[in-house]
């Protein structure tokens, strides 16, 4: 692996390290305001410099460590690629139907139909395929383990989102919970062949 390919999945790394730690201690400190906090705040501007430089910092990588996998079958490409792009294209479809300022944390009423029917989290759910999908596209298999920390980064914004959510919709957000998944589970699916039977 090339000497830029190390520094950025150092750096990476330690923006994914560093946005945990954070998303922990809010989540274990409640009230500190760290995670949901209101756009233009300290604290959100933090997270999301955290959280932008870890995803740039994996396409980057994924790129940099291209082929490391040893799958050099054209396969590769067209697996991952439509992978990649269907998933991207599901995260930018949650964007427009939840609303760019709801996404990033305002009020401005709790959406829980369309692809929220099947998920509390579709976005999220997404983006760690899309980025599965760029493993897959790039034959990165550090990728691979980047997508992992991914997934664990969104837990965490999920998991601290979540009381923010119910402190703020109350029951109507309790009922949510009881009737979607935080990710995916069989009543994902099960609703996904009920729309797709109708």
């Amino acid at each position: 692996m090339a000497i830029a390919a190390h520094i950025v999945l150092a750096l990476t790394l330690l923006s994914a390290a560093l946005l945990g730690g954070l998303l922990l201690h809010a989540f274990f400190k409640r009230g500190s305001g760290f995670w949901p906090s209101p756009k233009g705040s300290r604290d959100h501007a933090i997270a999301f410099g955290l959280f932008r430089l870890f995803c740039g910092g994996t396409v980057v990588f994924a790129l940099l460590d291209w082929g490391s996998l040893g799958w050099e079958h054209w396969s590769r490409i067209a697996i991952g690629a439509p992978l990649m792009l269907g998933a991207f294209a599901v995260t930018l479809r949650g964007y427009a139907f939840l609303g760019l300022d709801n996404t990033y944390c305002a009020q401005d009423g709790l959406v829980t139909g369309g692809i929220y029917a099947y998920s509390r989290n579709p976005q999220y759910v997404s983006s760690v395929i899309a980025t599965l999908g760029l493993a897959i596209f790039a034959g990165s298999w550090l990728t691979i383990f980047l997508a992992g920390a991914l997934f664990a980064l969104y837990l965490l914004f999920a998991l601290n989102e979540e009381r923010w959510l119910h402190a703020s919709y109350g029951e109507r957000f309790a009922q949510y919970m009881r009737e979607a998944p935080r990710f995916l589970d069989a009543r994902s699916f099960r609703r996904a062949r009920e729309a797709l039977a109708a």
